[in-house]
């Protein structure tokens, strides 16, 4: 039996607004773990989704793999549970701005997700890539553009390290990430998005 939509998203809104509480995007795994749990064996949440779902033990499943896997994506405006954040982080306009000034506009048309990109534009000629993400999916955002340059695309990339205003990035690994940027050929930046 399918999750009713009102009972979706009635479920998604709490999950997002505890989530935004806890900082979500900047959690570890391990931090994350007790909370999915939690959220499980809630009534009203977990308790309520076993009523829909065919394996009650799918219950955590349907939530990791289904709204929070969206939530990354939802913070930024994007997706069907992007109405559902309670405070939605930066806009990739506002990232941009952060990262390389307000020259540099993006065309929202060439949105794309895994990971989250769109196409930048300064002026007639020149052209990027804009890619975003916490510091935990720097790998992801890295490989995407390798993947595309050893595939022959020659539209250069640029990476935007976001963090939480109340959680920064230590210099140290600012420093780190600008030396892979360095070996890998990739421009690497930080913004605050949080």
């Amino acid at each position: 039996m399918a999750i009713p939509r009102d009972v979706e998203m009635e479920i998604v809104r709490l999950l997002y607004a505890e989530a935004a509480e806890k900082d979500w995007t900047f959690l570890t795994d391990s931090e994350r773990t007790p909370i999915y749990n939690r959220w499980a064996r809630s009534p009203e949440i977990g308790e309520r989704l076993a009523l829909y779902l065919k394996d009650p033990e799918g219950v955590r499943h349907w939530i990791k793999d289904r709204p929070m896997k969206e939530y990354a994506r939802a913070v930024y405006g994007i997706g069907k549970y992007a109405q559902l954040v309670p405070n939605p982080a930066a806009g990739v306009s506002t990232l941009v701005k952060q990262a390389l000034g307000a020259e540099w506009t993006p065309d929202l048309e060439t949105r794309r997700i895994k990971p989250l990109r769109v196409t930048l534009r300064k002026g007639e000629t020149e052209e990027m890539y804009f890619t975003w993400g916490p510091q935990r999916d720097l790998k992801h955002l890295a490989w995407a553009a390798l993947r595309a340059e050893a595939d022959g695309d020659t539209t250069p990339w640029t990476l935007c390290v976001v963090s939480a205003f109340v959680a920064p990035i230590p210099q140290e690994v600012k420093t780190a990430n600008l030396r892979l940027a360095e070996r890998c050929g990739l421009r690497i930046t930080h913004a605050t998005g949080e």
